[in-house]
């Protein structure tokens, strides 16, 4: 009795220390697994899913350094800068590679606007890394596109493509690069592209809906803009859009009903207000047309269309010198309009041209778009870091942010 006893003890101890000996080796096969799952949701842009496996992966592994560095670079791809600091501090104390931490706090700069920073960094990360980085790419697609440097941007978004083959955002992003060069006949098929790997993305449906009204094939764009609207009752870009689709049909009744909507759920929005002042405009009524442009006015004073169709109320109701000098606003700013797409349209050919940055940059700082202006300052400054009008304009910029308020 007293053998079987201890039988019985040895065997459930035995046990007991082959489940114990294996822990570390299942735990570790977990982590593996949990591994690989969140660099395959990564890589398909799916960054939920690729968060719920690292929470799985840190729960066996809070003290990995690759777990850790996985957090900081979900946490960004998600948009939580805190988050992603503080996963980077840990990844750093645990050992991980400096190099992937330089590249990753690059990425952290790009996003946050820091594009002189991040460039280089993630260039040369580019250029030489092997490992699949998309979150790289994007970043780098995004400072080459808002900087106007568009074959670098294609490049990037090439690459893009390349490691995240699932992911919609790219081919989102080729549209506007498509629209901006001889390519444009291609947007129609890059939002497609898009809504093939993301079927309920916003944007790309409301671009597909607009290139459809463009080309007169405003059936097409109503079928587009009428499951938009099912699934987003309450987003003002919807009703805008399905606005001026139902105008370009005739059917003004819908137009006006829609473009209401739009400034019922927005009413700073500058094109509602000058598309349902020129529908107005065509019923004849013109003092009310002109005080819908008063209100688009207010919000966006530099609007070539809307200060042209102010002049053209102000005319028809009799008040003609006030319609003259208004319509030579308009001709002031299609004159400055023109220099900036001439200054564009050179920075496509030659991205380091450095007049042609002064001239964008100078139309962003007056014409109310002080956070692109800088932007383009600092593209400036990473190449010409004592660019003399760029620094003097960047230090009027901040000398009157500085200034205190006038006294009431």
């Amino acid at each position: 009795m007293r053998h079987r006893v201890f039988r019985s003890w040895w065997l459930g101890g035995g046990v007991l220390a082959l489940v114990l000996a294996a822990g570390p080796i299942l735990w570790q096969r977990s982590s593996i697994r949990e591994a690989a799952v969140v660099r395959q949701a990564f890589q398909n842009g799916r960054f939920e899913t690729a968060n719920e496996a690292l929470e799985r992966w840190l729960r066996t592994s809070p003290n990995s350094a690759a777990a850790q560095f996985w957090r900081a670079r979900i946490a960004l791809a998600l948009r939580r800068p805190q988050e992603a600091a503080e996963a980077l501090q840990k990844a750093e104390a645990l050992g991980e590679d400096p190099g992937r931490l330089k590249t990753l706090r690059a990425i952290a700069a790009g996003l946050s606007g820091r594009f002189a920073e991040a460039e280089p960094v993630l260039r040369d990360s580019f250029n030489t890394s092997a490992e699949p980085d998309p979150l790289r790419d994007e970043v780098l697609a995004k400072i080459y596109l808002e900087t106007y440097d568009l074959p670098r941007a294609e490049v990037a978004l090439k690459h893009w493509m390349r490691d995240a083959q699932a992911d919609a955002k790219p081919y989102l992003w080729r549209a506007e690069v498509d629209s901006r060069t001889d390519k444009a006949s291609n947007v129609e098929n890059d939002y497609r592209e898009a809504l093939r790997r993301d079927p309920g993305l916003a944007a790309a449906q409301l671009g597909l809906a607009e290139e459809l009204r463009k080309a007169h094939r405003t059936a097409e764009a109503l079928e587009v803009l009428s499951g938009y609207l099912a699934q987003k009752p309450d987003d003002p870009a919807g009703y805008l859009a399905a606005g001026r689709n139902a105008a370009e049909q005739g059917d003004t009744v819908a137009a006006v009903g829609h473009l209401k909507r739009a400034l019922s759920l927005d009413s700073r929005n500058s094109i509602a207000y000058k598309e349902l002042a020129e529908l107005l405009m065509r019923q004849g009524d013109f003092s009310a047309a002109l005080g819908l442009m008063d209100q688009a006015v207010a919000v966006d004073p530099f609007d070539i269309a809307i200060r042209h169709g102010r002049g053209i109320a102000l005319g028809r109701l009799g008040r003609h010198s006030e319609a003259e000098a208004e319509q030579a606003h308009a001709a002031r700013l299609r004159v400055e309009l023109d220099e900036l797409l001439r200054a564009q349209s050179r920075l496509v050919g030659s991205p380091r041209d450095l007049e042609s940055q002064r001239q964008v940059m100078r139309w962003m700082f007056t014409h109310g778009k002080g956070p692109d202006g800088v932007r383009w300052a600092e593209a400036i400054l990473r190449d010409q870091p004592d660019e003399s009008e760029t620094c003097r304009m960047l230090a009027n910029l901040y000398r009157a942010r500085s200034a205190p308020s006038p006294a009431p």
